[in-house]
């Protein structure tokens, strides 16, 4: 990589310093706009599909290398922009910036757009997220139907975080929560019996009142296992699928000499058929039960549990691949092993022949025709369905900086001079001068629908 010129670009003059630099805050909010536009594009005309991309963010993520969950969300801002034709308008002129667009799309409408834009342009971005916040809580507080909202808007999310601690986050309707929290409240009691205040050699508890509530966290989890149905226990880590696979027993007429064999997968009280890629995908990363039957369905024989992959190869292969595997994809929880050369087609249980896969590339490996190659020790070339090797990333993906450090003006600012947008060192600051912003009054007026005239400021 070559090494950029020195930055002569950048003024001795404080107040030159700070005009320029507003300037190309206005550059940048116009090429936001631009870049945007151009997703929007790519959405509507599907170009962002295929070579085992999952989404438009996937897109992003592998060819932009931005964020997944920024990426997600450049995308329902672009999605909103067509209907938002005042805040495209005053973005596409580089006066707003994207992180107040980004607040204000989403809540938007045709109602509430100029209000909305009228305090991005006289606030700062705090101001225009905050509205948006307040509004959004007035909005669901008023809805008739917040009760089935509240319902459809319930979740439990859990993760490892980089120290190795489990983070749990979570949301639950209020008549759910309650039934929680008094079950949490009995555990905690029970955990933790009053101290006899008479006591003068009473210690005081070492734990924090957070830690104590983990503790009872922890033993409703407990108690929940000792009293759980046997017939519900969950299953472990490595026993997440246990495939019982119903096999037609050929016979003579069977195998070579050309009776077609069929197999079954056992799906409660019915026995589903399987396509031969569906079967080998399920038992890539599973326990194998091998049921025989005849032609007539009588079981001849059932044979012993097979687990596919052992708790040791599956730690090892966590700590290699991290995630997915596949080019581009940032999944990591919810993976598969894959025997890159089936076991059923001789292919062993060594981490050399495995690799992590999301659920979505796991199904692509087995029924959309891709393939992986297998080249040295461990290291994996995934090709498309037309034999040809996944496309790599743009890279470099600016290729023009050191040109650009090296002229007076950016290549930024020459190709928005030829668009006709004029861009200066105020175009992109602020109108607010500090009042006070009256958030009552303007979720009143965005509440009651068309703009009633509201600045950011009384």
């Amino acid at each position: 990589m070559s090494q950029l010129p020195s930055l002569t670009l950048i003024p001795a003059d404080n107040a030159a310093l700070s005009s320029e630099i507003t300037r190309l805050a206005g550059h940048i909010n116009a090429a936001q706009h631009r870049f945007l536009t151009l997703l929007a594009a790519l959405i509507e005309r599907d170009s962002w599909a295929g070579n085992g991309i999952k989404s438009p963010a996937h897109w992003l993520n592998y060819h932009c290398g931005i964020d997944l969950g920024a990426a997600r969300e450049k995308v329902r801002v672009a999605k909103s922009l067509s209907t938002l034709p005042a805040i495209d308008e005053a973005f596409r002129f580089g006066t707003i910036s994207y992180s107040k667009v980004r607040a204000m799309t989403r809540s938007a409408t045709q109602e509430n757009e100029q209000l909305l834009l009228r305090v991005a342009l006289h606030g700062t971005a705090q101001h225009v997220e905050q509205l948006v916040r307040k509004f959004r809580r007035a909005e669901s507080l008023t809805d008739d139907r917040r009760d089935q909202s509240r319902h459809h808007a319930r979740e439990l999310t859990c993760f490892f975080d980089d120290d190795g601690m489990l983070v749990l986050r979570g949301r639950m309707t209020p008549e759910d929560g309650a039934v929680f929290m008094k079950a949490m409240d009995a555990m905690f009691t029970a955990q933790n019996p009053p101290v006899n205040q008479d006591n003068d050699t009473a210690i005081l508890p070492e734990k924090t009142f957070p830690q104590k509530r983990v503790d009872a966290l922890l033993a409703l989890a407990e108690q929940a296992m000792c009293t759980m149905e046997e017939g519900l226990q969950p299953l472990s880590s490595a026993d997440k699928y246990q495939v019982v696979i119903h096999i037609e027993h050929g016979g003579e007429h069977g195998g070579k000499h050309g009776h077609e064999q069929h197999c079954t997968i056992e799906s409660g009280a019915h026995h589903l058929p399987l396509s031969p890629a569906t079967a080998r995908r399920l038992c890539c990363d599973a326990s194998l039960v091998p049921v025989l039957e005849d032609a007539s369905g009588n079981v001849l024989n059932i044979r012993r549990k097979t687990r596919a992959i052992p708790p040791s190869i599956r730690r090892a292969l966590q700590i290699r691949d991290h995630g997915c595997r596949f080019p581009g994809c940032c999944e990591s929880r919810y993976v598969d092993a894959h025997h890159v050369q089936h076991w059923c087609d001789g292919g062993e249980t060594r981490l050399d022949n495995l690799v992590l896969l999301c659920r979505h590339h796991h199904r692509l490996l087995h029924q959309d025709g891709y393939e992986i190659v297998k080249h040295g020790n461990q290291q994996f070339e995934f090709l498309t369905p037309a034999g040809g090797a996944m496309p790599a990333a743009l890279v470099p993906q600016f290729a023009t900086a050191a040109e650009d450090f090296a002229t007076e003006t950016l290549a930024i600012e020459r190709e928005h001079e030829g668009i006709g947008l004029v861009i200066d060192s105020r175009t992109a600051v602020t109108r607010w001068q500090g009042e006070r912003m009256d958030y009552d009054l303007a979720v009143g007026a965005m509440m009651r629908g068309p703009m009633l005239g509201v600045s950011a400021g009384r």
